[in-house]
């Protein structure tokens, strides 16, 4: 239909004239009673903006209308050059149509609107619907946005924005592919129920989701609230204060700036609640939210800190809460700074495995819970910094001042270059893999600095594992650092270079080895080793001893070997004790005196003639000889075992016709004498060995 100047309704007339004047139609002070507003039509209003009467003309900054109400559907497809379009507190039913139009702004503020699609379109400023609201039936308002695809060079406002699709739309708003050269602003009270889908959308300053809602929670816990996938964000991230029903999808973004979670609260307990996997986040990611449902963070590179303090994220698997699934999950992360999870409260499992944090790791103060499974899993882990399970130097502890696990803790083959420290750290159980008590492990783990142990309380039937592990230094409180005594410690392959414990004490420490599970020589050897390094040698032997006593006990192959090895221990101290073979040797010297005076009280001592030996020899020296044959004391050669003419040796019990007799008194001094002397061989040999320290423990 044609339009000219007497085809126009005063209302048009209005616009026409306030437009060319470059000033506002404004009709609010035209309002009805009834709360209506002044008709616009939008043939009259597209004409306009396409300048097709030249009496119509547009001065900057565009057509700018207040308070009307625009009748019929806006169609400005594929049109271009257009010049600006403001509608302020304006009423719009049917669609405002800009898809793959050119335009230098539009701006849709305080508006009740339908739809608005811009698909394709090329935005020369702004694109402006702050405050815009739905339209439509009672009970059944509606207002969606597609500006897919969109090249916008300014920024896209929606602050103070309430969209809602329609019954059978799935997303509030679309964004995808689309440019925007400032922020994109969802704050300020924005709603939004239904989906806000901006995947792979550039966004040249940030993008804010402050003080916002996000409804589009679905009974399968798939539905997005927003979805991000594969956007570009070259600034911050502001999600503080946002309230959002379904997942947040940051999955593969790029961010520039941080990501803020502030007061942030977000609810899909079963399934993600936030989706950052494989995402980069230039600065850090920070704020206490509390988020029911998964925070998920697989493969995702941080480059500052990844800062919790203080969040509460609860991930249950069954509708009663008695069972969790993986709370945060941020397997293969790298973290440009520190992992700060002080003060968190998280019910499912931590899942940190293969992460790497260039920083420390820090859970001081907070409560891991995940009874039966694992609370915190992070094998392979590297840290460039320290581990720390305990409440740092500002005593932030919400939750009291114990950092808690319940379940179990396994942080096997770390790689930490700094320290363990944990210290008011409470373990409970059940613990993971069917454990009765909690589980802690940092088997084969590496830790260039010291492992720092303090105040570890622990309940029944909770296990501690080091096994394998190594590290500079232990400094522990071997009183309280452990547990109670029935806690379980797997020290076997556990190194260490020194110990650095102010109140330690040898008795002590094999107390705390004796805690093992099962035994193992390797614990008993580390220690040693270690107090030989530090000048306590007269210790390390006595370790060792016990160290061979237990392995005696438990480890022989068989009753003569027991036999063996433990009067190996009692003579000699297994060739570790020079206070044991000297003693063993005195009475072995005192054994030999008494026999040497026994043969010879009973004649069996005589010289080459056939007498008593009498005074020929010394017993002592005579002794010393026998017991050891590379020496010649002139005493053995002087007298050996005979029977003399008064001699009373028993005469034993006569074997059948022969000549040979049981037990007959000459020979058993025969006896005695060669087994004196293959003890003695053997006994100088040990002595030889012990007293040369040939055995005793060195440093590697």
């Amino acid at each position: 239909m044609a339009f000219d100047a007497d085809d126009l309704s005063p209302h048009e007339h209005f616009v026409a004239e306030r437009t060319r004047a470059g000033e506002v139609a404004d009709f609010s002070p035209l309002g009805a009673a009834d709360g209506g507003k002044p008709s616009i039509r939008a043939g009259f209003l597209r004409r306009l903006m396409l300048g097709l009467d030249s009496s119509w003309s547009v001065r900057a900054p565009g057509v700018r209308i207040k308070g009307a109400r625009l009748e019929g559907a806006l169609d400005l497809t594929d049109c271009s050059e257009l010049p600006a379009l403001s509608l302020d507190s304006c009423d719009a039913p049917d669609t405002i149509n800009l898809n793959r139009a050119s335009i230098a702004r539009l701006a849709l503020t305080r508006c009740r609107l339908h739809a608005v699609l811009a698909r394709d379109a090329r935005i020369g400023g702004d694109i402006d619907l702050s405050a815009a609201e739905p339209l439509g039936p009672a009970g059944a308002e509606t207002l969606c946005v597609d500006i897919s695809g969109a090249t916008i060079a300014a920024a896209a406002r929606f602050s103070s924005t309430k969209l809602a699709r329609g019954e059978l739309e799935s997303h509030a708003l679309k964004l995808d592919a689309s440019a925007i050269g400032g922020d994109l602003l969802f704050d300020n009270g924005f709603e939004a129920f239904g989906a806000i889908s901006m995947q792979r959308t550039r966004v040249g300053g940030s993008l804010s989701c402050a003080s916002a809602a996000l409804l589009n929670r679905t009974d399968d816990a798939t539905g997005a609230a927003l979805a991000a996938h594969g956007a570009r964000i070259d600034g911050d991230v502001a999600l503080s204060d946002l309230k959002a029903e379904g997942v947040l999808y940051f999955s593969g973004a790029r961010i520039g700036g941080t990501v803020s979670l502030e007061g942030t609260k977000l609810r899909n307990e079963f399934g993600n609640a936030l989706a950052l996997d494989h995402a980069r986040v230039a600065g850090t990611i920070t704020g206490a939210a509390k988020i029911a449902g998964q925070f998920s963070a697989r493969a995702a590179n941080v480059g500052r800190d990844l800062d919790l303090r203080g969040c509460e994220i609860v991930h249950p698997l069954t509708p009663r809460g008695d069972t969790f699934g993986i709370a945060l999950a941020a397997t293969s992360a790298k973290i440009g700074g520190d992992l700060l999870l002080q003060g968190v409260n998280i019910k499912g499992e931590v899942s940190l495995a293969n992460s790497c944090i260039s920083g420390h790791a820090i859970f001081g103060g907070g409560r891991f819970i995940n009874g039966g499974a694992w609370a915190i899993r992070a094998s392979s882990i590297k840290i460039d910094g320290n581990l720390l399970l305990k409440i740092d130097d500002s005593g932030y502890a919400p939750h009291g001042h114990k950092t808690v696990i319940e379940g179990g803790a396994k942080f096997e083959h770390a790689r930490i270059k700094g320290s363990l420290v944990w210290s008011n750290l409470e373990l409970r159980g059940p613990g993971a893999e069917g454990a009765k008590g909690a589980l802690l492990t940092f088997a084969e783990s590496e830790i260039g600095g010291a492992l720092h142990a303090r105040a570890l309380v622990t309940h029944q039937h909770a296990q501690i594992d080091i096994s394998g592990a190594r590290c500079m230094a232990l400094d522990d409180d071997i009183k309280t650092a452990w547990g109670v005594d029935s806690t379980t410690l797997g020290l076997d392959g556990f190194l260490y270079q020194r110990i650095e414990s102010a109140d330690e004490t040898r008795r002590a420490r094999l107390a705390w080895l004796k805690r093992m599970e099962r035994f193992s020589p390797q614990p008993y050897t580390q220690l040693a080793r270690s107090y030989a390094r530090a000048g306590k040698r007269g210790d390390a032997r006595k370790i060792l001893l016990t160290q061979r006593d237990m392995q005696t006990a438990r480890a022989s192959a068989g009753p003569i070997t027991w036999a063996l090895s433990s009067l190996f221990g009692v003579i000699a101290g297994y060739g570790l004790s020079p206070v044991r073979i000297a003693r063993a040797l005195v009475l072995f010297l005192a054994l030999g005196i008494s026999g040497v005076l026994a043969m010879n009280a009973q004649g069996a001592l005589v010289r080459p003639d056939g007498n008593a030996c009498n005074g020929a020899v010394s017993p002592a020296l005579y002794a010393i000889d026998v017991a050891i044959p590379v020496i010649d004391l002139s005493q053995a050669s002087a007298c050996a075992p005979g029977r003399t003419a008064r001699a009373q040796l028993p005469q034993g019990i006569a074997l059948g016709e022969s000549d040979w007799r049981l037990f007959e008194g000459l020979a058993l001094w025969r006896w005695a004498h060669g087994l004196y002397a293959i003890f003695g061989a053997i006994l100088v040999a040990l002595g030889v060995l012990t007293l040369s320290g040939a055995l005793k423990p060195r440093e590697p």
